[in-house]
């Protein structure tokens, strides 16, 4: 695909704000004003299909998900975008602008693209930083100083249980220490709980039993996730990635708390 191709998209993406589930029309004054100067089709034309789809983005998804407490709206966006960068969705647009507005910064935005390259392949980190770029560019945004992780005390090493997945590639196992655990999670301008938050919401949406269970467990022994936020994390998801991905991770939840005595009537 080429550069000039992906930039109509990006256009075409953000003159549809609200219009493909990612924005509630009836809430979103911005979104409003832009589609009463677009010529793309009415919001009611792009439901016509399935106007219940309408109903429930702004009821359920809006109304009540995107409302719930147990997540920041921030933290709502940072799992959004890298879940739509992973599963190369035009709605990145939209949600890039929506993260600005809800509290992360350009160069966090940056950090989530460099993040999830690593988990969803380089394809998707190139198209995320065309569009991320052209929404910066649009709201006269420019990225400030991106730091670097910090040299470690320790060399890291590759958890237990995961050793035998190396083996046969070992360049591999040594990047997973040097360059994904030494240098990419290490990188400041996301916090090690951010950091686990997406990578569990990423996992999710791309069905990886394996990482989403080892991930799982880190967000809550290593890096101050909640199992409150972990459930809202998947129940988030659930409306970006569907629902086949939502109850394998619950699976994986359940087991997760069950080892650590987790009081799941507790949960909301």
């Amino acid at each position: 695909m080429t550069r000039p191709f992906l930039a109509l998209i990006v256009v075409a993406a953000a003159s549809l704000a609200g219009t493909t589930g990612c924005a509630p029309a009836e809430t979103d004054s911005a979104t409003a004003a832009q589609e009463a100067t677009s010529s793309t089709p009415a919001l009611g034309d792009l439901y016509a299909g399935s106007p219940y789809m309408r109903e429930l983005r702004d009821s359920l998804v809006y109304g009540e998900v995107w409302e719930r407490p147990y997540l920041s709206k921030r933290d709502r966006s940072l799992i959004t975008i890298g879940v739509l960068q992973a599963l190369v969705r035009e709605e990145l647009a939209i949600h890039v602008r929506r993260g600005l507005d809800n509290g992360l910064t350009p160069e966090e935005i940056s950090e989530i693209i460099l993040h999830v390259t690593f988990y969803a392949g380089w394809p998707t980190g190139v198209q995320a930083s065309l569009t991320a770029a052209a929404a910066f560019e649009e709201r006269g945004l420019a990225l400030g100083d991106l730091p670097r992780a910090p040299a470690l005390d320790a060399a890291v090493t590759t958890p237990g249980g995961l050793s035998d997945a190396y083996a046969a590639v070992p360049r591999l196992g040594a990047l997973r220490n040097s360059l994904l655990y030494g240098d990419i999670w290490e990188r400041p301008l996301l916090s090690k709980r951010d950091r686990s938050l997406l990578t569990v919401a990423v996992n999710q949406a791309l069905y990886v039993t394996n990482e989403l269970r080892l991930h799982i467990d880190r967000a809550l022994d290593q890096n101050g996730v909640t199992p409150q936020e972990l459930s809202d994390v998947v129940l988030h998801v659930t409306f970006y990635a569907g629902w086949p991905a939502a109850v394998n991770a619950g699976r994986l939840l359940t087991a997760a708390f069950e080892a650590r005595g987790v009081a799941f009537d507790e949960l909301q």
